[in-house]
């Protein structure tokens, strides 16, 4: 399953009755890291000011690691005090390069109860919301969960109410097939105390609506329709099952993972100011590649701003024009040339 695993470098606040810990966590696909030796190394630091300070130096061999790994790590402080000010920061040690910074204070809490910092993680059946929550007496609570993805309102989900006087982890999965490629929020709310956090899903998932049908569009586009009928009429159930057939007839998993590797690269260089599209240039690009020229207009005092690809070994052109000034440029037929030269 295409399921986005971007990275997370995150501090989690932690609220026990007699303590606070506060953990800088890493989860980071292999890729993120520079190979030498075929070795990746990298550097977490950790600093509650006043408090606590601390800082590793990790290392691994990946010379077995495939891309698409997941390399995991973590350090804490445990002190005691809820007010205070984190600083982390994750960098790569073969490269020199700082990956992610985090600065942050102290949550606010409730008068009779502590509640730590929204945390998640994946697993294979979707993403773990967790929040843990640390009652200052016997008490009634009331929890709700909820995601807002970058093109849909926010849906929350009410859990049974209960009472405690523990420490208690309440978590909740959010389902595969409701992650879309995009940012996404998750949310939580526990007697009226709200957390939010913010990810980033790099990779379409396949058993997500949405995402199925904006990799059926350029699919389409690539292969034509007739060669993607059986995916476009695949059942969701067999969805997985069919898509690795499609592959398997294309070359297989390297097949696979050479086309999404350039559509993602095409998707951030021409990105698409439309809802759930996949911009033309963004298309021609996965198809064909990098052009050997490209002839640039972006601006003019009369007309359209336009491009022209040429593909010389190919011998295609392709022509875009920015109609309403937003930068997406759309395909247009080469005899429209005539119009805006």
């Amino acid at each position: 399953m295409l399921f986005g695993q971007g990275l997370i470098f995150a501090v989690q606040q932690l609220f026990y009755r007699d303590s606070t810990v506060v953990v800088a966590r890493m989860v980071a696909p292999a890729r993120l890291f520079v190979k030498k030796r075929d070795t990746v190394r990298w550097r977490i630091s950790l600093n509650v000011e006043g408090k606590c300070s601390r800082v590793e130096y990790r290392k691994l061999y990946a010379g077995n690691l495939k891309e698409r790994s997941l390399i995991k790590d973590s350090i804490l402080c445990s002190f005691k005090g809820e007010r205070f000010k984190v600083f982390a920061e994750l960098s790569d040690e073969n490269s020199g390069k700082v990956i992610k910074k985090v600065k942050e204070k102290s949550l606010p809490q409730a008068k009779d109860f502590r509640l730590s910092s929204l945390n998640y993680d994946y697993t294979d059946k979707g993403v773990v919301l967790s929040v843990l929550i640390s009652p200052k007496k016997r008490q009634k609570f009331r929890v709700r969960f909820g995601i807002r993805k970058q093109w849909s309102r926010r849906r929350m989900y009410d859990l049974p109410e209960f009472t405690t006087e523990r420490d208690t982890l309440i978590t909740f999965l959010i389902l595969s097939s409701d992650l879309s490629y995009g940012k996404v929020r998750f949310l939580a709310e526990v007697n009226g105390l709200k957390r939010e956090t913010e990810a980033l899903f790099n990779q379409f998932n396949i058993l997500n609506d949405r995402d199925f049908k904006v990799l059926l569009a350029v699919l389409n586009f690539v292969f034509g329709p007739e060669e993607t009928r059986s995916l476009s009429e695949a059942p969701r159930n067999k969805r997985k099952e069919i898509w690795k057939e499609f592959w398997e007839k294309r070359g297989g998993k390297r097949a696979e993972e050479d086309f999404m590797e350039r559509l993602y690269t095409a998707m951030k260089l021409f990105p698409s100011s439309f809802r759930a599209k996949v911009s033309d240039r963004a298309l021609v690009y996965t198809k064909f590649g990098p052009p050997d020229e490209v002839e640039s207009h972006p601006y003019r005092m009369e007309g359209k701003p336009y491009e022209i690809w040429y593909y010389h070994r190919l011998g295609k052109v392709f022509v875009f024009v920015d109609f309403d000034g937003s930068g997406d440029y759309r395909l247009v037929p080469e005899s429209y040339l005539e119009t805006i030269r």
